[in-house]
This record gives C-alpha cells, sequence and structure tokens, in this order.
C-alpha cells in the first residue's frame, strides 16, 4: 500500500478521472481508497507499481503505509471503584453536574469488548475495518471513559458518554497508516465529538495531517496519547489540533516511559491505571494510552455541560 497526497492546487477531479480511466482497462476491483476532499489516494502496492509513472508525473507526496502501535504496557489486575486517575483529575466533582450524557466519543483502537458489563449499554456503534480478534487493549481505555456508575467494578471519567468503537487495529496491537485514515475519515463522517487515539508512530504522514486537520475544522476535538518512548511526542499526538497526552503517576510525576516536550499539551493518569478487560474482568495497564482517555473523559464532562447549557437556552 502508498499513500498518495497531492498538492491542493492540482485538479484532483481530473487526475482522478485520468487514472480511473486508465484503470477501467483492467479487470480489477477497488484499486484505491479515495479522499477527494483531502487529495488523497491510498493504493494499493501492485496498481501503485502499474501505474506509478502516472502517478509520479503530478509530482505528489508518497509515503509508506506505516504502522502504528498502540501505547500501553501489562501489569498485575485489581478492583476498586473509583480508580485513583478517576480520581485525580476530579471527575467526582463534576458528577454533580452531569456524567457526559450526550457526548459521541470514538475510540479508534484494538476494539472493545461489547459485552463487558461496565461497557454494554455504552457502546453505541462502531465499524470494523481490519476484521481478526480484538485484544484488550480498546476495552482497557473503553472503560477509563466510560465505566458504567453500577456500583460494582469500577467507574470510568464520564460514565453517561456513548462510545464507538472504531476497530482499526489488529490483534498484535498495529495497524496500517491507511486503517488509522479510513477509522478517522469514519469518526468525521459519522459527526463524532471527540476521537481517542491512544497510538502513535514516530514518522509524519502528509495524508494523515490533512485529515486531522479537517477533523479540527469540523469540530471534533480529538485526543492522543503522547508515547511510550521516554523521547520526543509520537503523531497523531503531535499534529496541531491534537491534543498530546503524556503520563504521570500518583505523585504528579511524569512517567519515565512518557514521551514529552513538543507535542505533549496535557499530562494524565497513565501508572497502574485499573479498567476493564474482555471476559468482564479487569487489569491494571501503564502507558500514555492510559493517560489520554482520562483526558477524553474530562473534555466529555466538559462538551455535555455545554450542550445541556445551549439546549436550555433553547428551550427559554
Amino acid at each position: 500500500m502508498k499513500i498518495i497526497s497531492f498538492h491542493p492546487k492540482q485538479p484532483f477531479p481530473k487526475i482522478l478521472s485520468e487514472l480511473q480511466e486508465r484503470v477501467s482497462r483492467l479487470s480489477v476491483k477497488q484499486p484505491w481508497n479515495c479522499y477527494h476532499d483531502l487529495s488523497c489516494l491510498c493504493v494499493r502496492q501492485d496498481m501503485f507499481e502499474l501505474f506509478e509513472e502516472e502517478f509520479r508525473k503530478y509530482n505528489p507526496h508518497v509515503e509508506e503505509n506505516a504502522t502504528v502501535t498502540v501505547h500501553a504496557e501489562d501489569e498485575a489486575h485489581g478492583e476498586d471503584e473509583v480508580p485513583w486517575g478517576v480520581k485525580y483529575i476530579g471527575a467526582e466533582r463534576m458528577w454533580r453536574k452531569g456524567r457526559g450524557n450526550g457526548v459521541k466519543i470514538a475510540v479508534i483502537d484494538t476494539g472493545i469488548a461489547r459485552d463487558h458489563f461496565e461497557l454494554k449499554d455504552r457502546v453505541k456503534g462502531g465499524v470494523n475495518l481490519v476484521g481478526g480478534k480484538r485484544n484488550g487493549h480498546g476495552t482497557h481505555v473503553a472503560g477509563i471513559i466510560v465505566a458504567e456508575m453500577n456500583h460494582t467494578g469500577i467507574v470510568g471519567v464520564s460514565p453517561e458518554a456513548d462510545l464507538y468503537d472504531v476497530k482499526a487495529f489488529r490483534e498484535d496491537g498495529t495497524a496500517s497508516l491507511s486503517d488509522i485514515i479510513r477509522a478517522l475519515n469514519w469518526s468525521i463522517e459519522n459527526e463524532m465529538d471527540i476521537v481517542n487515539m491512544s497510538f502513535g508512530m514516530g514518522q509524519y504522514s502528509e495524508a494523515l495531517a490533512r485529515l486531522v486537520k479537517k477533523a479540527s475544522k469540523r469540530g471534533i476535538v480529538m485526543v492522543a496519547s503522547a508515547g511510550n518512548n521516554g523521547g520526543e511526542v509520537e503523531y497523531p499526538a503531535r499534529y496541531p489540533g491534537v491534543i498530546g497526552v503524556g503520563a504521570i503517576d500518583r505523585n504528579g510525576n511524569l512517567a519515565d516511559f512518557s514521551a514529552r516536550g513538543k507535542g505533549m499539551n496535557m499530562k494524565a493518569p497513565g501508572v497502574e491505571i485499573l479498567s476493564t478487560w474482555p471476559g468482564d474482568s479487569f487489569r491494571t495497564l501503564n502507558g500514555t494510552s492510559m493517560a489520554a482517555p482520562h483526558v477524553t473523559g474530562m473534555l466529555a464532562l466538559k462538551l455535555a455541560r455545554k450542550k445541556k447549557s445551549r439546549v436550555q437556552a433553547a428551550g427559554s
């Protein structure tokens, strides 16, 4: 797979028409995914090689279909009604004015165990872009955000928000850049309020940068984990318009593993974080993957209050 971004000033419809005319002579199905308003194509490797000369004559930005990884490390499991991270960020105080009702949050991740008793009424939909089995990472992230207030297990930061399960990662915790692009595009088309991205990659992507800009213009809030490399913040957290989140411990200190510097806009609990796990169970993980959903949940609480105020003002 190659990801091709044409210059915005070039006549993309004309370019696409010329390419489609060439491809129509061949018996092939779906040679690319097209993002018209971004002037981008995700092209199958065989099609790129076949028409490379055609693509190159427009002098596009061509990038490899990079591998993106989640930001989490396993620990032992335990139980607690209100995890320390939820307490630390002050979510309990905010619950007096609402718990995230009516806010739509996309979790682009490894998939969510929708049958978990803490999550089954909070996951309202989603899409599976890659098939295969899920691992527990997405379920853990989901619980931090919306685990229900049912006096059993744990409670999430915004326990009445609506979650959307956007599975773009394989069971091994990796995803292709093209699937991340599809996932964020799905979130835009389905009018999410917030997108949680607990993953990252080291290299810049022009196509993903354009999509992030589009989402930002639509008013979508994007939250991403900074990375677990102890060094520079990874993408997408590093893009303008994305809230990059580093991980702190119980004492408020930045974790040794947390990325830092340019692109880290906020810090949140990311050490010894208890949350949901497949099989109606719970597990403790470390990582900036755990820090990002704390911020996502807090933003959902704030956004829900704004939505409620607008409705009340319209009705008065």
